[in-house]
């Protein structure tokens, strides 16, 4: 028999279109979604330093009673208990926030007993079902005297049961363990201090309300890590815990050791804590290794990492004759060998509310907390004394008369006769004749009788007692006091002992150059910008014909400015053996390179010659830096204008100048001022609509060579152009006609060689006598260059 087809059913609404504005909505959900996270997610309690699913935590475990003489259970039944009746997240988020409680590289006191493994700074837990836990000793002391109604309570998220809204905190927490948080638009990170310290400085505020924060870092100086480390900003600790925020500095341990050979390696046996852990070994590796790759680093022949059963070591091996304190500097700025941990103190007051604390206030949180959990233990203590009191009370009135008490209840039909009746006959009221009615035989004795008395003088006086406490706020916190004093007994010197020193030491500042392996090193520079670099013993051949060549030291500073205007440096360590474009060596490159210098060759006064006819002189240490991405931009050009020219500026010199359109000017700059980065220069030569220089600079022989744009050539010695000055016409020096226009130039001596570099994609230069040149008159017209025939698109003199 076919099934039936179940037909779809058909839902009805009532049709009903509400216009809203998208922007108003939006800031209305996206305020409730923020107020949400910051009081019910993500923000501690200033009272207890507890985030919502830490606090329900360890409450749900306190339901469960699993105290410390009690077995451990699987963290899977706890995490499923905590999202069963508080928390409704996910079952791994909870796992995850009941493991950091019990991580001594994230608290230094953590709250629960943990069995299995519970993580590390570089992998995570085991298993929720796999690993086993209970409350620890200080956990049991943040749930300190909850179940005497010492704090307020909420109905859960299903209204089933009662959780806590704030644990009793006997110990400042807050403080003691740190704290992180990301909210909307704000977070909370404060690192973690030493128990034993922090209790000092609440002691000190109970004691003294006027207490300063300078005065509450006579006894908690600072920060203390679960790790050996130093804080090496010492001197601005003041200012954080004045103002509630800053960074803390945080530099990790390490040993020099000898490995024979005459070398030595690092051993690091510590790293800083990381805002909200210890610092991880493998982050630390990896850092290492990047830094080596890009250069940062230098003179590390290898690195291992030996770390085990928590205990950190890593060893850098250096090479030979590196000194290990030119290393460290750059292990502290590329690794996390060094660390800057952020402090946000903002926490959550008694009602809920986000504030920026101080350490002052902080501590006056906590303080004020413990005085509500006092004054809340205290009345309900009271309530209870009087409840007793006021049946033993009734006890005292009937048993004056043991006898009557009890013939009146043995001729008594019924509870409610007798009770009628003792209320009747000895005054006393309902509740304490059914308490006299509970009596046994055995309780209506002369000895009894005493019991009776002397429990109420003992409960009279605690009564009185607490009342005059309830009526001192001095009482209540000397009341704090003691109970702080009796917790600081459990914080004993193998408890977190203080391992972080606190200085106002600068990081070691060195050079790069300094942390590089001096050695002998022949740079090869060819004329599209290729460099290569082949070190002293190395097995590399040259592959690049020369523009230009160095013989200088791998720890050397070289300096490329480009036609863009961009001065760029490098350590010429930096060059591979590999032939490498110039884009590569130095990134964010702009422009073509024009000259390569090492950082002794660079000229005192340098002279700039721009496409548009403009000058510039400049100072080399205007010139300095250059050592970052993109260099420095030493001249301002205009649209369509470029560098055509940089070298020596002497004031006695002449400069000369030529154009595209063949004119050509002499002028000796002596009116010429050194000027700024941003400025643009002065006029050097006046060119017509179109026109621009394709040549110039101070003279350095005393022969001009000229090329065209069409394999014509000539040269013409430079006292044949007549000085004038600056910013003039100039005078012809390349006619014009079917030789094409003037393109490149050089200056040269009477004899010798020069090399010439063709238009090809991937040039060689090429040797070529002067005498391929036309030795004719400034003004007459060039001749076809002897034995080449290519566009030459750069004369550079053999010897340069």
């Amino acid at each position: 028999m076919a099934r039936k087809k179940q037909s779809t059913p058909v839902v009805e609404f009532a049709e009903e279109v509400v216009d809203l504005g998208a922007v108003e909505q939006l800031n209305k959900d996206y305020f409730a979604f923020s107020d949400y996270v910051v009081g019910d997610r993500a923000v501690p309690s200033a009272s207890d330093g507890l985030k919502p699913v830490h606090r329900r935590i360890l409450w749900a475990m306190h339901t469960m009673r699993l105290f410390p003489d009690r077995p451990h259970v699987k963290t899977a039944r706890v995490s499923g208990e905590v999202m069963g009746r508080y928390h409704p997240h996910g079952d791994q988020s909870i796992s995850d926030a009941l493991a950091r409680l019990a991580q001594p590289f994230s608290n230094l006191v953590p709250p629960l007993d943990f069995h299995g493994n519970v993580g590390s700074p570089d992998f995570g837990p085991a298993a929720p079902r796999y690993t086993e836990t209970r409350l620890g000793r200080f956990g049991m002391l943040l749930l300190d005297e909850i179940d005497q109604g010492v704090v307020p309570m909420q109905e859960n998220y299903e209204g089933s049961t009662t959780e806590p809204i704030v644990l009793p905190a006997a110990y400042p927490n807050l403080l003691v363990n740190g704290a992180n948080g990301i909210a909307v638009g704000l977070s909370s990170y404060l690192p973690p201090h030493d128990p034993r310290e922090v209790c000092e400085a609440a002691l000190m505020l109970l004691d003294r309300k006027s207490a300063s924060v300078d005065d509450l870092m006579t006894v908690l100086p600072g920060p203390s890590f679960p790790s050996e480390c130093t804080i090496t900003n010492g001197d601005e600790l003041p200012d954080i815990y004045r103002s509630g925020q800053g960074r803390v500095t945080v530099r990790g341990a390490w040993t020099i050791e000898p490995v024979g050979r005459g070398r030595q390696q690092i051993v690091v046996t510590s790293l800083p804590y990381d805002d909200t852990r210890l610092g991880s070994t493998e982050k630390f590796i990896g850092q290492v290794g990047d830094a080596l790759d890009a250069g940062d680093l230098a003179g590390i022949v290898s690195f291992n990492d030996e770390s085990s059963d928590g205990q950190v070591r890593i060893t850098l091996e250096l090479a030979s004759g590196v000194d290990p304190d030119m290393i460290i500097p750059g292990l502290l700025r590329h690794t996390n060998l060094q660390t800057t941990n952020k402090v946000q103190m903002h926490f959550l007051d008694e009602h809920g509310v986000v504030r920026l604390y101080n350490l002052r206030t902080m501590l006056q949180a906590w303080v004020a907390h413990r005085i509500r959990v006092v004054v809340a233990r205290s009345e309900n203590r009271l309530a209870k004394i009087a409840e007793r009191l006021h049946r033993l009370r009734g006890f005292l009135a009937v048993l004056v008369d043991i006898d009557e008490t009890i013939r009146i209840v043995r001729t008594s039909k019924t509870r409610a006769v007798a009770r009628e009746r003792l209320c009747e006959r000895f005054e006393i009221d309902e509740i304490q004749a059914n308490a006299v009615l509970d009596l046994n035989l055995g309780q209506l004795t002369e000895d009894a009788v005493i019991e009776f008395n002397k429990e109420t003088d003992e409960l009279e006086q605690e009564q009185a007692k607490l009342e005059l406490l309830l009526s001192s706020e001095q009482r209540q916190r000397t009341e704090v006091a003691r109970g702080l004093r009796k917790v600081m007994e459990e914080f004993t010197d193998d408890v977190a002992p203080r391992v972080t020193t606190i200085t106002t030491e600068e990081a070691p500042k060195v050079s790069k150059a300094a942390m590089v392996i001096d050695q002998p090193i022949q740079v090869f520079v060819d004329a599209s910008g290729w460099v290569q670099g082949i070190r002293h013993g190395s097995k590399a051949k040259p592959k690049l014909a020369p523009l230009h060549t160095f013989d200088t030291s791998t720890a050397t500073t070289m300096v490329v400015v480009t036609s863009a205007g961009q001065l760029v440096r490098t350590l010429v360590d930096n060059v591979p053996e590999k032939p490498t474009a110039a884009a590569s060596l130095l990134p964010g490159l702009e422009g073509e390179p024009l000259v390569w210098w090492l950082e002794a060759d660079v000229p005192d006064d340098l002279l700039l010659v721009m496409s548009d006819g403009m000058v510039k002189r400049i100072a080399a240490s205007d010139c300095e830096g250059g050592d970052r991405k993109g260099g420095i931009s030493i001249v301002k050009l205009g649209e369509g204008t470029r560098l055509v020219s940089i070298g020596r500026f002497d004031e006695a010199t002449p400069v000369v100048l030529v154009s595209d359109s063949g004119q050509g000017i002499r002028f000796v700059p002596s009116d010429m001022r050194q000027m700024g980065r941003a400025a643009a220069g002065v006029k050097g030569i006046k060119l017509g609509a179109g026109e621009q220089v394709v040549f110039g600079g101070t003279v350095t022989g005393d022969t001009v060579l000229l090329a065209t744009d069409k394999k014509h050539g000539k040269r013409f010695a430079v006292d044949e152009l007549p000085e004038q000055g600056r910013a003039g016409k100039g005078v012809k020096v390349m006619p014009s006609g079917r030789w094409g226009k003037a393109s490149v130039g050089a200056f040269t001596d009477s004899t010798g060689d020069v090399l010439v570099i063709d238009g090809d994609d991937q040039p060689d230069p090429v040797s070529l006598s002067i005498g391929a040149f036309p030795q004719v008159a400034r003004d007459a017209k060039p001749g076809k260059i002897r034995m080449y025939d290519a566009v030459i698109r750069r004369i550079v003199p053999a010897n340069a």
